[in-house]
């Protein structure tokens, strides 16, 4: 039963209430998963929040061996991973999918075999595959709210030069923007994201909220900036309708967040056929 809140509860009761973490925990999900998802998308870079998810398995394993907390794992996997596809000089796009399909797979094989390892009441698979966006703590939501500060920050520091790499990168270097290193900038922030991100949605469920949105505002966005916006919106109302189906229909929250964040897209793109059609 959900606590009611009277004007005599202080603000440190009102934070304890599970609900209202989680909320605070979606949206600061959805600030942040706007502006990357776009990015990502720009840059062809889903396919590696798909994999580093994947792999965080295999972070979460070998934090809980080595009795650290599991998100320090995940990012020493993350890492590791975003350090060696840097150090490949000829990553072009048929090596890209081949290297990361197979990092993808294989970390979440190893992964898996890890926490099978475990006693069975240390570690919930199904958490850290598909989230658990209900339990977040408060620990969870100050590291979630102080990595997507420094994310946000960024991102408004490097933006012009992530946006100019996201359309051409022969163009940027004319420029003189130093294209590898925003490159490698942008892998250690998906690595981050990863991170802080595999608690609310999980390791499987990461790359739809973030590609999912961005692919439904790109079909409004004229500039940039806006697609950010939109994407965001988009994001929101993802997470309205699947915390409220969550509640309705007993469902993981995370699986519902991506389920009405691809329903919003079915009807958008149903919608801009019809409109598109009466104007032919």
């Amino acid at each position: 039963m959900l606590t009611v809140v009277t004007r005599g509860t202080s603000m440190t009761e009102w934070l304890d209430d599970f609900l209202v973490r989680s909320v605070i925990a979606g949206l600061i999900m959805v600030a942040i998963a706007a502006p990357m998802g776009c990015l990502m998308v720009w840059q062809r870079l889903a396919f590696l929040s798909d994999t580093l998810g994947h792999a965080a398995v295999m972070g979460v394993g070998l934090g809980l061996l080595l009795e650290v907390t599991p998100v320090f794992g995940v990012l020493a996997v993350a890492l590791l991973i975003v350090f060696s596809l840097n150090r490949v000089d000829s990553f072009n796009s048929a090596l890209s999918e081949t290297t990361l399909a197979i990092i993808s797979h294989t970390g979440l094989a190893g992964g898996i075999i890890l926490v099978g390892l475990l006693p069975a009441q240390s570690v919930n698979l199904e958490a850290i595959l598909f989230g658990d966006l209900l339990a977040t703590t408060s620990a969870d939501l100050v590291r979630l709210l102080i990595t997507t500060l420094v994310l946000l920050l960024l991102l408004l520091h490097h933006w012009r030069s992530f946006v100019a790499v996201s359309v051409s990168r022969e163009i940027a270097q004319a420029e003189g923007i130093e294209v590898r290193k925003v490159q490698f900038l942008m892998y250690i922030m998906i690595a981050l994201l990863v991170a802080v991100m595999m608690k609310v949605m999980g390791v499987l469920l990461i790359a739809a909220m973030l590609v999912i949105p961005t692919t439904s505002a790109r079909l409004f966005s004229r500039s940039p900036e806006q697609m950010v916006a939109v994407s965001a919106l988009y994001g929101l109302g993802a997470l309205a309708g699947g915390i409220s189906s969550s509640f309705q229909f007993d469902w993981q929250t995370g699986p519902a967040i991506v389920v009405c964040a691809t329903l919003l897209m079915l009807v958008t793109l149903a919608i801009t056929r019809i409109f598109k059609s009466h104007l032919d």
